[in-house]
């Protein structure tokens, strides 16, 4: 086996549809006709040694925009073996789903899973292994959240050395399709390792745990008046004083500061003259009932970044001014939300980097459309995240014609609802914001 190199009057709310059956199909059988059983020792040894790269990707000549990805699990309690295991790979997980999502037992104390991807797949993923007679706890429930909570519960890859933090910093391994385009100057993630999981989405306790901040990051605590509370913000300087910057503004900022090491990412971008040098704001969501009650709402974290959060920042950093030179970045709620500020207030903020944009909760079409003549827009959406793809897809269709087409880019990638995408596109989707020309 080798591997190849928020309201307005035109806003409305859809039902968010379930995963697509098709994505990454399981192919059974697929290591032993392969690697004769003879072989397996040998495989892992090589894993083990990193002389042989992990997960194991191997490319179909015959349709070179796919591959074929396997993982492997090996027991580590032979006195109390492994009845099953579940791959739980972002955007895979469902009722309907499972058989497809299990690994097979290829020899005593080993088993496999191969799934057929698309060549520049980006996904986290963990694994869960239920051990002794009776259903899986996977397998014990009907509920669709319950399902995916007991399938992602149990860890990482211990194979893989790429691992990477959710929202809320538990650890996820990594992996990269031959062909997915990975930002060379992306630093590598700070998770809690001992932080159990689940880590899908955004569930489980918000962290309320300190550490120290990295270099020219900066804590602020302030009253948000609109809000009604208290709220968390940082501020980055570049690695070079400079002035009159751009202004990046990033919602879910615990997360990108604390686990995605996005102070190091920009520090290296800015030093190879990818982005400009530039002063970042980065605005906290605090929980996830706040975050889904605040970031969808025009009237929620918008209305508090356009009254209080800019004047503030642009008082405190020596930033331009101008809504062309302020950029607002989000994933899921806080793509929409980085969509609704740049159709609100573009007189404030006029460039919008929407990842997975929640346009199944809120249809910003017609804001879309009629986007002031400063703005500029790109989406990017998970071909896997079948509801967010989709709803992006057709706000495209939408805007088809009009004048504010050529400013509105449209990028699929291939992933799903997952921050080991958001990450690894997020200093190419600035660059190309900032970059216009380029």
């Amino acid at each position: 086996m080798r591997k190849t190199t928020a309201t307005t009057t035109t806003m409305r709310t859809r039902m968010r549809p379930a995963a697509s059956d098709t994505l990454c199909p399981k192919v059974p059988g697929f290591l032993a006709s392969r690697l004769a059983a003879e072989g397996f020792g040998s495989l892992l040894r090589g894993i083990d040694s990193k002389q042989v790269p992990y997960p194991l990707l191997d490319a179909d000549p015959a349709e070179p925009q796919t591959c074929w990805a396997t993982f492997l699990w090996v027991e580590d309690r032979p006195s109390n073996p492994a009845s099953a295991v579940i791959l739980s790979a972002n955007a895979m997980v469902g009722q309907d789903q499972l058989e497809r999502c299990e690994y097979e037992q290829v020899a005593e104390g080993l088993w496999a899973i191969t799934l057929r991807v698309p060549s520049d797949w980006i996904a986290s993923y963990r694994l869960s292994v239920h051990r002794g007679a009776g259903p899986a706890p996977w397998r014990a429930t009907t509920d669709r959240r319950a399902i995916r909570l007991a399938a992602d519960a149990g860890g990482i890859d211990r194979l893989n050395p790429a691992v990477g933090a959710s929202m809320n910093g538990v650890p996820v391994s990594l992996v990269y399709g031959p062909a997915a385009a990975v930002e060379p100057r992306l630093a590598a993630a700070t998770p809690v390792l001992d932080r159990p999981g689940p880590a899908i989405g955004g569930w489980g306790e918000a962290d309320t745990t300190e550490a120290p901040l990295p270099e020219r990051v900066d804590a602020h605590e302030v009253f948000d008046g609109n809000c009604g509370r208290m709220r968390r913000l940082w501020t980055y300087r570049p690695p070079v004083p400079a002035r009159n910057t751009p202004l990046l503004v990033v919602h879910d900022g615990a997360t990108w500061v604390r686990f995605q090491s996005i102070a190091a990412s920009l520090d290296a971008a800015i030093e190879s003259g990818l982005l400009p040098p530039l002063h970042a704001l980065f605005v906290d969501s605090t929980n996830v009932s706040l975050r889904s009650a605040e970031l969808p709402d025009a009237q929620g974290t918008t209305r508090s970044l356009a009254e209080q959060f800019l004047p503030w920042a642009r008082e405190l950093l020596p930033v331009s001014a101008a809504a062309t030179q302020t950029v607002v970045t989000g994933s899921s709620f806080g793509g929409l939300a980085a969509l609704l500020a740049v159709a609100h207030h573009p007189e404030l903020v006029a460039v919008a980097l929407a990842q997975s944009p929640s346009l199944w909760h809120t249809d910003l079409s017609g804001e879309l459309a009629s986007l002031d003549p400063r703005a500029r827009v790109l989406l990017q959406a998970g071909r896997y995240e079948t509801g967010i793809h989709r709803a992006c897809a057709q706000a495209m269709d939408e805007v088809a014609g009009t004048q504010a087409a050529p400013r509105i880019g449209f990028q699929p990638i291939s992933g799903g609802h997952d921050w080991a995408w958001w990450s690894a596109q997020l200093l190419p989707g600035l660059a190309r914001m900032l970059n216009p020309q380029e």
